[in-house]
């Protein structure tokens, strides 16, 4: 009888140590050198031994000291070398992390709680990434980063890792409405350096694509590498790649019924949450007449682990059709040859380029064009000389007394019909960066005009209400007077809107757009396309990467039970609220034959200086 109870109670303790396996980590000083900080703990013996959606890891505990809990990036590291990230810098506050807890299982995120986080939250990473299938045993790695090099340190007192059989289930990806990329590293890191990858296609047009299915609509190699600047940062990478052939030369390809091309872009949708920012700038871009890099919404797998949805997008590049400027090459130093077409953009001082002749608005410093096209290792010293020069006279005409003449002023030199399209849709998506970066320009050859355009559009995620900062989240007042003593914004802007040709330009032209693709109902039309689409993908999406209900830096909008079809709401509300503004607050006049014109006559007529139908 003792044999039987002694039996019985021994099945129930294996059974109870089957729900519930925990190890403990010891902890130790956090670097405070800006680099990362491992801490390691080594499981063995977990029961099972493999991670998956009927066992496998639950909770992250961590006792973190520290005074300031913005600076601290905390991940974890599986075995199999998966890693989640438990918290944000840019998204926590406070001090401390004091019996914090990460599980993916609830509802509250660690980015809506206060310090020291005492309790369970969800992390802002997702942990059923971990059970998938990997061996559970082996050592896993606690990384803390203290970005802020040399200012504050603290100490990981200690942390733990629990295994139980109520893990966060793994997301299953089998099909999909969208088409699917599916990409292999071969055992490589993608990183800031291009590597070469196998990648493919699955595009069944109208029918659905399933991941098992015919790589149809690319079967071949890529060279690829991270893209973007501060969005290197998010959990969730944006990539560019480029199609090549088995030997390592580009080669073109036709990519989702794009025309074909070398260089494309896979954009990640992480801090815009509506998945429909871009491609609604894009889109509107376009409808003005002009390029705007066409996209495709689509599901990606890397290396066997699905990733969400991107928009797979051409990049900014010298095409037929692309931007349609002539070929530059090495010998074309002389006129009229050296004249175009040049590709350049506003940005960062981070990659070759020069500094603009005169300060930006409000601010001694300058701001900054980068080559694009030709590119810093092709372009010679006299095509540098030369496109530097033309936009040394244009700045230098923009300065003048006279540079509105129609004659001798800006007119000469810009397509100012660019231009105005240019402004409208930076003040009507409020867009953060607008003007001052991601900012591309181009010039063709004299012998076609030689005039510099603005555009195309580019890297609109964080406008139309997606950032808490220079006053971008009210649908209020002018973005082109915001200042930035660090980025400045050139002056041009507001010399423009003192000229009253140009601004009875963007009055008319304003007026018009208003009746058709500016309108409210087309925009929401459309915005509702786009999510109607992406209804099915973005459960998988945002299960894979839980930024719903979680502040991800800078968004604007009340996170607290947020959900998908509320970021689509807000953004159309805003919208909204945005076009009504203008509708008060553009100045200027409609102009034709001395006649001044109300909005709702504008239809088609052709508006002085710079004819628009």
């Amino acid at each position: 009888m003792k044999i039987k109870l002694l039996s019985f109670i021994l099945f129930f303790v294996s059974i109870a140590a089957s729900f519930a396996q925990v190890y403990n980590g010891v902890g130790g000083a956090i670097s405070n050198n800006g680099l990362d900080t491992y801490f390691n703990l080594s499981v063995s013996a977990l029961s099972p031994s493999t991670l998956d959606s009927t066992f496998g890891l639950e909770e992250v505990c961590i006792n973190i000291s520290h005074p300031t809990d913005n600076e601290l990036y905390i991940f974890l590291e599986s075995p199999s070398g998966t890693i989640v990230e438990l918290t944000d810098g840019a998204q926590c506050s406070g001090t401390n992390y004091s019996v914090t807890c990460f599980n993916s299982g609830v509802n509250n995120s660690i980015t809506l709680g206060t310090a020291p986080y005492n309790g369970i939250f969800k992390p802002v990473g997702y942990l059923g990434r971990f059970n998938t299938g990997q061996v559970g045993n082996g050592t896993w790695k606690l990384i803390i980063k203290d970005y802020l090099a040399l200012v504050n340190s603290g100490t990981l007192v200690s942390w733990s890792l629990k295994f139980s059989n109520s893990p966060s289930k793994p997301v299953v990806f089998k099909s999909s409405n969208l088409p699917i990329v599916i990409i292999n590293t071969n055992n490589q890191t993608i990183g800031d350096t291009k590597i070469s990858v196998n990648m493919g296609i699955i595009d069944n047009g109208s029918s659905r694509n399933y991941t098992t299915d015919p790589w149809n609509g690319y079967n071949g190699k890529t060279v690829i590498k991270w893209r973007g600047n501060s969005t290197k940062n998010l959990e969730k990478k944006s990539y560019s790649f480029e199609t090549r052939d088995n030997t390592g030369n580009k080669v073109n390809a036709p990519l989702l019924g794009m025309p074909a091309e070398s260089d494309w872009n896979l954009v990640a949708y992480y801090q815009d949450k509506s998945m429909a920012r871009i491609s609604l700038t894009n889109h509107i871009f376009e409808q003005m007449g002009h390029y705007a890099p066409r996209w495709r919404n689509v599901e990606v797998i890397l290396n066997g682990e699905y990733q969400g949805v991107y928009s797979l997008m051409e990049k900014a590049s010298r095409n037929t059709t692309r931007i349609n400027i002539d070929k530059l090459t090495t010998s074309d130093n002389s006129f009229p040859y050296i004249t175009g077409g040049y590709i350049f953009k506003i940005d960062r001082a981070e990659e070759p380029g020069w500094s603009s002749l005169l300060p930006g608005s409000g601010t001694t410093n300058h701001f900054f064009y980068q080559y694009v096209y030709p590119t810093d290792s092709n372009i010679t010293i006299q095509q540098k000389n030369y496109i530097k020069s033309a936009l040394d006279t244009f700045e230098t005409v923009m300065n003048s007394p006279t540079y509105s003449s129609t004659t001798t002023g800006y007119s000469k030199y810009l397509d100012v019909n660019s231009f105005v399209d240019f402004f409208i849709m930076n003040e009507l998506s409020k867009n953060v960066d607008a003007y001052k970066l991601s900012t591309f320009l181009y010039k063709d050859n004299f012998l076609k005009g030689g005039k510099i355009h603005i555009g195309p559009v580019w890297d609109y995620d964080l406008g139309w209400h997606n950032c808490n900062y220079a006053n971008t989240f009210d649908p209020n007042y002018w973005q082109y007077q915001m200042q930035d003593t660090t980025i400045p914004t050139p002056t041009w802007w507001n010399k423009f809107m003192q000229d009253s040709i140009f601004v009875n330009q963007v009055y008319c032209r304003w007026h018009s757009l208003r009746q058709n693709i500016l309108s409210v109902s087309y925009l929401n039309n459309f915005i509702d396309s786009l999510s109607n689409t992406l209804n099915e993908s973005q459960v998988r999406n945002f299960t894979q990467w839980p930024v719903l209900g979680a502040y991800i830096y800078p968004n604007p909008q009340n996170q607290a039970s947020a959900s998908y079809s509320s970021e689509v709401a807000d953004l159309k509300s805003w919208i909204a609220s945005r076009i009504a503004w203008l509708d008060n607050n553009i100045p200027g006049h409609c102009i034709l034959a001395g006649i001044n014109t109300v909005p709702n006559e504008i239809n088609s007529l052709n508006v002085y200086p710079n004819p628009f139908n």
